[in-house]
């Protein structure tokens, strides 16, 4: 089941714990989407290991987070909305906070559907 979450709350929560919630949001928001789409290929844990030991990784893990967002999108009868280059483009270019905030927007809305 997808949990909505207050946007704002998101981005107080990042900014409070100098991007330390970020990585508690990736690794919940990503067993959530793995249980709702049923993909056991999804490792949570090891996506939020990479994000920290290879930061490079985290620009890829916002493109492959981002289909699988539209993905679920998709399974809850909304328009899919697919943002991966664009989060991918925010990420690159230093406003990762901005693609967090527009995958939990999308995710709310698919918790919205359930």
């Amino acid at each position: 089941m997808v949990m909505h979450r207050p946007v704002a709350m998101v981005l107080i929560f990042t900014v409070i714990t100098c991007g330390l919630y970020w990585l508690f949001w990736a690794y919940t928001t990503r067993c959530e989407i793995k249980q709702y789409l049923g993909d056991q290929s999804i490792n949570p844990g090891l996506d939020v290991l990479l994000m920290i030991i290879c930061f490079p990784y985290c620009y890829y893990w916002f493109y492959k987070y981002s289909k699988e967002i539209a993905a679920a999108e998709e399974k809850a009868g909304i328009a899919a909305t697919d943002n991966s280059l664009v989060n991918l483009f925010l990420a690159v270019f230093g406003l990762s906070l901005i693609a967090m905030l527009i995958m939990q927007s999308q995710l709310n809305a698919v918790a919205a559907k359930q």
